[in-house]
């Protein structure tokens, strides 16, 4: 399928890159959009180029070149909308697409190394430009070769590696049919990982799906139904494509038809069988929608995705009823042939064949009915030359209905021959497995009950502005700038910013907050929360995925689908489980028929059948992921959003906490309590200055001296030659000084002095928990802003609770130290850290772990980051940056540590249920296979019959489930 680039202009953000992706993957026949923001480019595969870029063009992108091969010229499109891009011809030009790349460069240490790594990087032929980021230890180079640039920069004295592309990595979600152990998810993992481009895979037993990073879907596809499971993609309906819906009998369709043809030349319209009107357009539903009612006709927008949640609840509702009638055949015919036995109504196996012979076709028929699952999947694992659960299960039932079948038509091989038919034996084993699969089925059910919770919080639809008037339309085909009205109790249909009227909006489902919070023009709302007060008109600035609620959404199920390595110790065994029970199986049947006693076929079989239905690799299956699904599920509904298990894993480990203090132990909304001028100096000319600078600032202190300088008056003057020093402070020119407002360390850099009485109140106030910043020229101290940021009131209560939990916890800020050290003091934290720089945090990190602690990190901002990632587990407060977030192992929804130790609680809380489920599961198997080999029968004379092996098989994966749903009652002692 041929792939081509476009050139857009105007993209900055995410928010640009959302709204150029939903515009092109509109268009009929493209099948994936990649977009780099560096490079200003958009890599599309497949549809027609100039539909696309005129589609880019319509959402406000200008699209100025489009090529389809970046090694070709490039021409300019057509400025015709309607000629095609290719027959339009035009000069071309033969400016080259550049690629951008990105280099890890480990051992850079200050601004010194900066400049030497991008003087190597622009050496290099090709190479347009380079961004250093010093924190992050990476290049990020535009043009060139990477292999050459990586090369120069290690010439230059640095440690250098290629890193991938910038470009998101695609991840595909797989329906995988036909799984019912470790086993199966071993071989599809071990089918998905082999294929080029592949990066990782998460296989989920329980959802019967795969998530799979990277990688060709259809060649994904290929690999497992190879494997011998049944796969399809999961996927979500058609962008730009949605159905008309009539709401009265005077809406008809095809004047309706006649009508869109004829204001919308560019639209397919067609009328359905059921009355609807199937509609493929690159225009607003909502104007469709619009000039059908200004023709007197009224009809409803509907999107053409289904309602997956209702699909997956009903087929799990399906599954159960048909588990039951499974279960309820298998044990009428069972218990009849049994009772029928024990009562001597039915009558010998000599003399009466054809009566037996009729029972045993009865107990195939009841088997094809009740078990088909297992045989078929038998069936395709032996085809592939591969085993699992169900091989062990259709094995154990034709084993029993064969020799069954041996002693109706020979029953003069077998002595004592009525004592020795299992026909009963061969649907009971059914009945069992049909009635445990669904109390499974029932009991994982209500694992999906905080997914299901979060997606019932998306409202289906909005209502769009447009052309002055409302139009209703399913939230799925709302486009970036789509402005919304939302009245008073309804809930918020997606995240947007607030253009017109003010109220008041019910955040709980984000915070756990009962009150509600004001929103205002130019504030973010998010979709899912409840307007409560007053009618908001907002410009929505997400869609899709994108969306806040739909991103926790995500992080949930992908943490839900993810492996702990605690996990890996039962898929190992998984892999070799059930050749190993059919092994033991058939050493059964040979030692008992070589040394068991009179009559020895009988008893080998019997042993040999009781083995291969007792051993249960589901049991080792469900240990881990039920326990992670219901502990992830749990953890959610406690407004803790955990991204990973991997994270899950470490954070029940932990013994060190590295906090932040400005807005982790404190408010972080500090304020200026005090303005200390030097001698000579105007107390209002120090703040003006001070808030001159800090208006072109981002530091978190920049808001309080703006608002001290609002709070008198004082307007804000213009900066020029502004620079910021990390860790340090703020310089600029304000009228025509050079003006420098910081730390202490700042002034010593600046070879400046400040007097005696400013460094006594200084030090006064630092040791009060203030932080002095003190603001000088070039020539002198000009004076001093005391700012104070308060303690938060749970702060001390969340050390003891953490205390509680055994772990230390360690404060870095980049705060002055005898600040630092007074609210160490005051809340009670182990070890401090002061004065550091943004990188220094990593320092800190670095050096527990080389101790062999296990520490975590709490973070809010892009500076936390890198210190987030080196942590064993990252904490994020909901909060703050996507870039920490995104580099975070957990997410908390509230930003106060309290919520970490309930975090750590749940964690240490899912990590114990995986290691009940796991010790439940080997004992099971350990105790049980022996058993039913037959081990102690010179001690007790007797074997276990297969029928009681499959009810004690079935019990174990009930076990395990039942197990797994305690956590859903899980109550942290910290409180939620």
């Amino acid at each position: 399928m041929e792939s081509y680039l476009l050139r857009v202009m105007d993209m900055s953000c995410d928010h640009c890159r959302s709204a150029v992706e939903e515009a092109a993957r509109a268009v009929t026949g493209v099948r994936e959009v990649k977009v780099d923001l560096v490079a200003g480019t958009v890599r599309v595969t497949g549809g027609d180029p100039g539909a696309v870029a005129r589609a880019i063009e319509k959402a406000g992108y200008p699209v100025i070149e489009e090529t389809a091969n970046p090694v070709e010229p490039v021409h300019s499109l057509p400025a015709d909308p309607g000629q095609d891009s290719r027959a339009a011809g035009g000069a071309g030009t033969e400016e080259e697409v550049l690629e951008s790349s990105i280099i890890q460069v480990e051992d850079m240490s200050c601004s010194a190394c900066v400049a030497r790594v991008e003087d190597a990087a622009r050496r290099i032929e090709g190479v347009r430009q380079v961004s250093v980021d010093l924190i992050g230890k990476e290049v990020l180079v535009q043009g060139g070769d990477p292999g050459a640039v990586a090369r120069a920069i290690q010439e230059a004295g640095y440690q250098a590696l290629v890193k991938e592309s910038p470009e998101e990595i695609p991840a595909w979600e797989i329906q995988v049919a036909d799984m019912s152990c470790s086993a199966c998810v071993a071989k599809v993992e071990k089918a998905i990982r082999g294929l080029a481009g592949v990066r990782a895979v998460n296989v989920d037993l329980i959802q019967g799906r795969a998530r799979v990073e990277g990688g060709d879907p259809e060649q994904i596809l290929a690999a497992v139904q190879n494997a011998g499971y049944t796969a399809s993609l999961a996927g979500s309906g058609t962008q730009g494509v949605f159905f008309l819906v009539p709401e009265d009998a005077a809406s008809a369709g095809d004047r309706a038809v006649e009508i869109l043809r004829g204001a919308f030349s560019d639209t397919r319209a067609k009328v359905l069988s059921d009355g609807r009107i199937r509609v493929e357009t690159a225009h607003h539903p909502a104007r469709l929608a619009l000039r059908l009612r200004r023709e007197g006709m009224s009809w409803r927008v509907e999107e053409e995705r289904e309602d997956t949640g209702a699909r997956e609840e009903e087929a799990v509702r399906h599954e159960i009823r048909r588990s039951w009638l499974r279960a309820l055949l298998a044990a009428l015919v069972g218990f009849g042939i049994m009772a029928g036995q024990m009562t001597g109504f039915f009558p010998p196996v000599q003399g009466h064949r054809l009566f037996w012979l009729s029972m045993a076709l009865v107990c195939l028929v009841t088997m094809v009915l009740a078990g088909r699952r297992y045989y078929v999947t038998a069936w395709k694992q032996a085809r592939h030359r591969s085993a699992n659960m169900d091989t062990l299960v259709a094995l154990g039932t034709a084993a029993a209905w064969l020799s069954s079948l041996l002693v109706i038509v020979r029953p003069d091989l077998i002595p004592g021959r009525e004592s020795h038919l299992y026909l009963d034996a061969s649907v009971m084993i059914l009945a069992f497995l049909q009635f445990g699969h669904a109390l499974e089925v029932r009991a994982k059910r209500t694992t999906h009950e905080a997914i299901s919770a979060l997606v019932g919080l998306r409202p289906k639809s909005g209502r769009v502005l447009m052309e002055g008037e409302e139009v209703e339309i399913p939230v799925s085909l709302l486009r970036i700038g789509d402005q919304l009205r939302v009245r008073p109790g309804e809930r918020i249909p997606i995240d947007g910013e607030v253009v017109e009227g003010s109220s008041s909006v019910d955040e709980s489902m984000l915070t756990g907050e009962p009150l509600a919070v004001g929103k205002k023009v130019g504030d973010h709302v998010t979709g899912g929360t409840g307007n409560r007060s007053g009618t908001l008109v907002l410009r929505v600035t997400r869609l899709g995925e994108e969306t806040t609620l739909a991103r926790i959404i995500r992080m949930v199920r992908a943490a839900q689908m993810s492996k702990p390595p605690i996990g890996r110790l039962a898929d190992k065994v998984a892999g070799v489980f059930v050749p190993v029970v059919i092994g033991i199986s058939l050493l059964t049947f040979a030692t008992w028929l070589s040394v068991g006693p009179a009559p020895a076929l009988p008893h080998a079989l019997t042993a040999a059948i009781a083995v291969l239905v007792i051993a249960c690799p589901c049991s080792l299956g469900l240990a881990t992921p039920i326990a992670i699904m219901v502990g992830t599920s749990r953890a959610a509904q406690l407004n803790i959003l955990i991204r990973n298990s991997q994270g899950l894993q470490s954070a029940s480990t932990l013994t060190h906490l590295v906090v932040d203090k400005t807005g982790t132990l404190t408010l972080g909304r500090p304020a200026v309590t005090e303005v200390v001028t030097a001698s000579g100096q105007n107390e209002g000319e120090v703040l003006l200055l001070a808030a001159s600078l800090e208006a072109v600032s981002e530091h978190p202190l920049a808001e309080a001296i703006l608002e001290a300088a609002a709070g008198r008056g004082l307007a804000v003057e213009p900066v020029g030659d502004f620079t910021a020093v990390a860790g340090r402070g703020v310089r600029g020119r304000v009228r025509n000084r050079q003006v420098l407002l910081g730390n202490h360390h700042f002034l010593a850099e600046s070879g400046l002095e400040p007097p005696a009485e400013l460094l006594e109140r200084a030090g006064l106030s630092a040791d009060r928990g203030a932080t002095p910043v003190w603001l000088a020229d070039e020539g002198q101290v000009l004076g001093l802003l005391i700012l104070r940021d308060p303690v938060r009131e749970d702060s001390a209560r969340a050390l003891r609770l953490l205390h509680d939990l055994g772990l230390q916890v360690v404060m870095c800020t980049g705060d002055n130290w005898a600040t630092a050290r007074a609210v160490a003091r005051e809340l009670g934290v182990d070890q401090v850290h002061g004065e550091l720089l943004p990188e220094d945090k990593l320092a800190v990190i670095s050096r527990l772990q080389e101790q062999g602690y296990r520490v975590g990190m709490v973070g809010d901002g892009v500076n936390d980051a890198p210190a987030l990632a080196q942590a064993d587990t990252g904490f994020a407060i909901g909060s703050g940056t996507d870039v920490a977030i995104d580099n975070a192992d957990i997410t908390l929804a509230r930003d106060s540590l309290v919520h970490v130790a309930v975090a750590i609680e749940i964690s240490r809380a899912t990590i114990r249920n995986i290691k009940q489920n796991l010790f439940g599961a080997f004992l099971y198997n350990t105790l049980g296979i022996p058993l039913a080999a037959g081990i102690f029968y010179p001690f007790t004379g007797w074997l276990l019959h297969p029928m009681f092996a499959s009810a004690a098989m079935a019990l174990s994966s009930v076990t395990v489930v039942s197990n797994a749903n305690r956590l859903r009652f899980f109550r942290p002692a910290a409180g939620s």
